[in-house]
């Protein structure tokens, strides 16, 4: 029997050494071998600070198994101090952004049958994994060419004629050829990953599911595969719908320790680092519908590449310049950069981050725009700001640069459409603005803005 527990970043919680794991009263007890592993994991991704008596999770999310030990950490997308009342609506919430990113296969519809309060995470990607992964593998198996060298009695593919000279062995070609098969590297990957997936969870219906996929790959080799293995499959236009499984058994595989000979898994890993994910759930929503978040379908570019900050002795640019979010191309007309820390809403910086506006203040001087944003979750800044850059022009003039810092509240219930519409409509609010170019609209900024 399985035992959970459900974690929010930046909480501590206390925790002792005990016979067996649990989790009661937001006290963890924890047996010594829990307790090495734990550091263990956190040596290679830190994910959490450990002191002698209390375990704080950071800005990761996703889960951690060891042994019969669920560990989920959520992100904290509420005010109010009653996280667990709200588990459901943010394990929904996390999931709806994962499948955005696109990261993980998860689909809106794959998940909306399950009982978030009932299951763990660890038991929910998978569940959602081998739902999605049996429709695609129903509607197309994938088969490819493979390489082969094989002693046949018919010519096929080319003759090696260097081994083709034994007079007694006439009857037998040595030939190299490719053969149509689905005994390949990606299916084989599916297979592998879907046995030790339907012998880790405890959920009856997903288990049968993995079986059923694994009895479909009949034909492929049930073998080992390795994260180097992984790696070597190429992805085309045909098998491209495949990639985000792969990517998902690329996980599994990495960050767990079951073998084919294993009955059970010793630890599981699968964090994700939340900046991350927020990034590119706010970027992905707005170029979802770029017109209805800006009245117009301007373009809007994730990640961009804007030039370098510096160069060094030899002429080599160093440092890339590289915003969350483009808005406008050729001309770039704004500039969006998405942030997850924790601010001091008492700090002289009027609780923003130095660093964060040394940045925007390089990403203006090199793109030319006069509007840019620092967008924060509402649990993580207090109140809303304008500031206004002021920044080199040509021929020894400053130009003013709007700098907005605002603030989306994530705690909807972002997988209901009424609460959806709210969350959007929003997030259009706070956007909007930064591509008002009104006279108006400036001297509405400048008049509560602050000049650094």
């Amino acid at each position: 029997m399985s035992t959970k527990a459900t974690l929010f970043e930046y909480q501590k919680y206390p925790y002792q050494k005990a016979d067996s794991d649990s989790f009661r009263e937001g006290m963890l007890y924890l047996t010594e071998k829990t307790i090495g592993l734990l550091e263990t994991l956190n040596q290679s991704k830190p994910f959490m600070e450990c002191s002698l008596k209390t375990i704080r999770p950071l800005n990761y999310v996703g889960v951690v198994r060891i042994g019969d030990l669920s560990i989920e950490i959520f992100p904290k997308l509420f005010k109010d101090d009653k996280y667990r009342e709200h588990r459901t609506t943010i394990a929904g919430n996390l999931l709806k952004m994962l499948s955005y990113t696109g990261k993980v296969p998860i689909k809106e519809m794959s998940y909306a049958d399950l009982d978030l309060e009932k299951y763990d995470l660890f038991e929910i990607f998978i569940h959602i994994f081998a739902k999605n992964l049996l429709h695609t593998i129903k509607s197309t198996l994938k088969r490819e060419y493979i390489k082969k060298s094989d002693d046949i009695h018919v010519i096929k593919g080319r003759i090696d004629f260097k081994k083709y000279h034994n007079p007694c062995r006439m009857h037998i070609i040595p030939c190299h050829y490719h053969e149509y098969s689905i005994d390949n590297s990606l299916n084989r990957t599916l297979k592998f990953t879907c046995h030790l997936m339907a012998r880790s969870v405890s959920d009856f219906s997903t288990a049968k599911t993995l079986r059923t996929i694994v009895d479909l790959l009949d034909q492929v080799t049930l073998t080992p595969v390795s994260i180097a293995d992984i790696e070597k499959i190429t992805f085309t236009r045909l098998n491209q719908i495949f990639k985000p499984y792969i990517e998902m058994c690329k996980i599994f595989i990495s960050h767990s320790t079951l073998t084919l000979q294993a009955s059970n898994v010793e630890s599981f890993t699968m964090l994700l680092p939340m900046e991350k994910l927020f990034e590119e759930f706010i970027a992905e929503v707005l170029q979802e519908n770029p017109s209805y978040f800006f009245g117009t379908q301007v373009p809007i570019r994730a990640q961009p590449i804007i030039g370098k900050l510096a160069k060094d002795e030899n002429n080599k640019e160093l440092f890339r310049l590289k915003p969350d979010i483009i808005i406008g191309s050729p001309k770039i007309r704004a500039i969006i950069d998405t942030k997850y820390k924790a601010l001091d809403p008492f700090d002289s910086n009027l609780g923003v981050s130095q660093s964060d506006v040394y940045q925007m203040y390089a990403y203006a001087t090199k793109t030319n725009t006069d509007r840019c944003m620092l967008l924060y979750p509402e649990v993580l800044l207090e109140q809303k700001k304008d500031l206004v850059l002021s920044i080199p022009g040509s021929e020894g003039m400053r130009r003013e640069v709007f700098l907005l810092i605002r603030a989306i509240r994530l705690s909807y219930n972002m997988n209901t459409d009424e609460e959806w519409a709210k969350f959007r409509d929003e997030l259009r609010t706070i956007v909007q603005p930064l591509l008002e170019g009104t006279e108006m609209m400036n001297q509405s900024i400048r008049s509560e803005a602050s000049v650094i």
